[in-house]
């Protein structure tokens, strides 16, 4: 299940979102901490599950009660409430209910009923204050977000009409004829039209581009399903376009059935983000351990990234390059010390135990010592003092920082 998220790291994703959308939807902040898949909530307004509770990652009452924090912390922030209405997409334009009709949580169908935006920014555009053109080409953006292709060129004829010197006309003419040629195009060129079209339907749907972009790239996944993975082309695999759907079990379920994807980091690395999104943190650290073991030049790279998605992960990290494990400088170097990460999270990470096995780690020296660590941490050497005295011999830094350990009852995250 997924944790309630801190008043700082809430506090901070609201920034974000209003930052990013102009204002703060209650379902974007759901699916942004991962309590709502978008592959549920596109199934809900697509009519394909009768309300959103149901499709929820967590329970009503957690969701609500992420809503009403976000929501005094947005007043607080002196943001205007904005009444809502959640409706269809597709053919049928109709109200959309939060919850079941017998039953549904209050705190969640309040929480989902307004959004937050500054006050002096209209939400709605108005007859009176808006013009005419500014009104039909946000009806464009609504068809086309709202995978209403005829509404849309209904919208965008009648602005032609109105305003044929309209600053943005020929992009959404572009842009609508791209759409519907994609289907028609080979593979390569689907990926390629849409690699390119991407920066241009942000720039003109803002962050409502996804549900614009999401059903194409499923039809592009759906093209390349069972094509083999291709390291000097990775984004021609159905698990990539999957992702790019945010359809994370099928991404998942692409990536596991080719029988050497542990081979590629780029695989190793897509799969531990997509078990992040999906709440398997068990399956994550797995993934990690490995490409540490295996590849420390790419996992050195991704663990440094700023833009690492794992908060746990990015601050583990921080703490594991603080720690000085050979301060004698006998034992080797760089790479060496990366590929120890995943030992030294027997003792900053508790679960790390269970989640990576011993018979997982490598032959020689590192995979040795994490299995004897493993041994020591989980109680399963029955023999401790044999375990610590071959640790000595082949990571006596390790064997350091587990002694630390036990006599403070700190975890090595904080030597």
């Amino acid at each position: 299940m997924t944790e309630p998220l801190s008043k700082q790291d809430l506090a901070a994703l609201v920034d974000q979102l209003i930052l990013e959308q102009g204002r703060l939807d209650p379902l974007e902040l759901l699916m942004a901490c991962d309590y709502l898949a978008y592959a549920d909530y596109e199934s809900w307004r697509l009519g394909g599950v009768p309300d959103l509770e149901g499709v929820l990652r967590v329970p009503a009452e957690q969701a609500a009660e992420l809503l009403a924090r976000a929501g005094r912390y947005a007043a607080a922030q002196r943001l205007a409430a904005v009444p809502l209405e959640h409706r269809a997409w597709g053919a049928s334009d109709r109200p959309i209910p939060i919850g079941p009709a017998r039953g549904p949580h209050p705190g969640l169908v309040r929480g989902c009923a307004k959004a937050f935006a500054p006050p002096a920014g209209r939400v709605q555009l108005d007859l009176f204050h808006d013009s005419q053109d500014q009104i039909l080409e946000e009806a464009v953006r609504a068809a086309l977000t709202a995978r209403r292709i005829d509404a849309a060129h209904a919208a965008l004829t009648r602005l032609m009409s109105l305003d044929p010197r309209h600053p943005r006309l020929r992009r959404y003419l572009r842009l609508m004829q791209a759409v519907e040629d994609l289907p028609g195009l080979a593979v390569a060129e689907q990926l390629q039209t849409l690699e390119s079209l991407e920066p241009e339907v942000r720039d003109l749907l803002g962050h409502r581009a996804r549900d614009l972009l999401a059903p194409l790239w499923v039809g592009l996944a759906e093209a390349l399903a069972g094509q083999p993975f291709d390291p000097g082309a990775p984004q021609r695999h159905a698990g990539y376009a999957w992702a790019r759907a945010g359809r994370y079990p099928a991404a998942r379920e692409a990536i596991e059935a080719l029988p050497d994807w542990r081979r590629w980091p780029a695989l190793i690395l897509a799969h531990a983000e997509l078990c992040r999104r999906l709440v398997d943190p068990s399956a994550a650290r797995r993934d990690w351990a490995v490409l540490c073991w295996e590849d420390p030049v790419q996992a050195r790279l991704a663990l440094a990234a700023n833009d690492l998605a794992d908060p746990r992960l990015r601050r583990l990290w921080r703490d594991f390059s603080d720690v000085d494990l050979d301060p004698s400088g006998l034992e080797s170097g760089l790479d060496q010390d990366i590929q120890d990460f995943p030992a030294w999270l027997l003792l900053a990470d508790p679960g790390t135990a269970a989640a990576v096995p011993p018979d997982l780690a490598p032959p020689g020296a590192i995979g040795e010592a994490y299995r004897l660590l493993h041994g020591l941490v989980s109680g399963a050497d029955g023999i401790p003092q044999r375990a610590a005295l071959a640790l000595a011999l082949v990571r006596p830094g390790l064997l350091r920082l587990y002694l630390e350990t036990r006599e403070t009852g700190r975890g090595a995250a904080h030597p």
